[in-house]
């Protein structure tokens, strides 16, 4: 059923007028109507906020970026819709909220990222454009769809032995860990000159005899490699197979912790390799994982029970998109 107060509002000129600032204003339309309520366009730019920024940025001149655009609006506006379901929930169970937990998440707030100092917590506010009190409606608003949240979803949620077992077998790749080695890594480019590269092969042979002779690893990597982890000396830290290039993966895994690569030739570059350390592969096991896998079915039945709810608010409600 249509809402009383909005049976003959035109669908297509519908408009808000919103304050702009201070002394302009500018006319703002309606993205939904969610019962007696509604949505604006300035709700969604507010809720998507920078992410719509950072996608122009990200996509800049891609034919994605309409479409990507549309999306995060899109997921904005099913948000907004949902929190004011939610709202209206609790507002028609005859729903109060003290202020004093409106002021005491605020005083959370202020102590957790200003500092505890309220001043700075004002003054980012207005260089915002908002004021106190709007920003104690945002803080209400959250504290109830919290609440109607761990209301609506009950918290204790039993998984059983035999979900944890399950899960565990049909998703056993998941709890396998691959050998891993802790590499240090040297390399020259090469360049199209063949006088270059014959020079840059000369080098790295100049420093594998270095290395023979017991120069050090790190020492070496930091004066003479070109990749970023010259500053670590060559250090990569631990990292699994797929994590180099095909042609240096055998070379790699080969070695023994201590013993160090002949050179490897690729078609762009010269490679000396260390291992410092080996890790074997491994499988997680069952016990290992259950508190993991738990924790994991209890948040996905979590989100489950809660689209549930969701859709059963939307089922009773009476809802317009634009």
């Amino acid at each position: 059923m249509i809402p009383q107060a909005f049976r003959l509002l035109p669908w297509f000129a519908a408009v808000v007028l919103v304050a702009a600032s201070a002394t302009a204003e500018v006319v703002d339309g309606v993205a939904a109507v969610v019962n007696e309520d509604i949505i604006t366009f300035s709700d969604v730019k507010d809720m998507v906020g920078q992410s719509e920024e950072s996608l122009a940025k990200a996509l800049v001149g891609s034919p994605e970026l309409p479409e990507k655009i549309r999306e995060a609006r899109k997921a904005a506006l099913d948000q907004l819709i949902e929190r004011r379901l939610i709202i209206q929930q609790f507002n028609a169970r005859g729903g109060k909220v003290p202020d004093s937990v409106i002021e005491e998440d605020i005083q959370s707030i202020i102590d957790e990222q200003y500092g505890r100092d309220r001043g700075v917590f004002i003054r980012t506010l207005e260089a915002l454009g908002m004021n106190l009190e709007t920003f104690k409606e945002r803080v209400k608003e959250k504290i109830i769809v919290r609440y109607m949240q761990n209301h609506e979803v009950s918290n204790e949620i039993l998984i059983s032995p035999y979900k944890i077992e399950k899960y565990y077998r049909e998703h056993l790749d998941a709890f396998k860990e691959g050998e891993k080695i802790k590499l240090r890594m040297l390399y020259i480019k090469k360049s199209d000159d063949p006088e270059e590269i014959a020079g840059a092969r000369s080098l790295a042979q100049e420093i594998l005899l270095k290395l023979s002779t017991g120069s050090d690893f790190a020492s070496l990597a930091a004066v003479y490699s070109e990749g970023s982890e010259k500053s670590r000396g060559g250090d990569l830290g631990f990292i699994g197979r797929s994590e180099l290039d095909k042609e240096l993966q055998d070379a790699a895994f080969s070695l023994k912790p201590g013993q160090i690569s002949k050179v490897i030739e690729t078609k762009d570059n010269l490679y000396i390799l260390m291992v410092e350390e080996k890790i074997s592969a491994k499988v997680t096991s069952l016990e290992e994982a259950r508190d993991t896998i738990e924790g994991l079915l209890v948040r996905q039945e979590r989100e489950r029970l809660q689209k549930r709810w969701i859709a059963s608010l939307k089922r009773k409600a009476y809802i317009r998109t634009y």
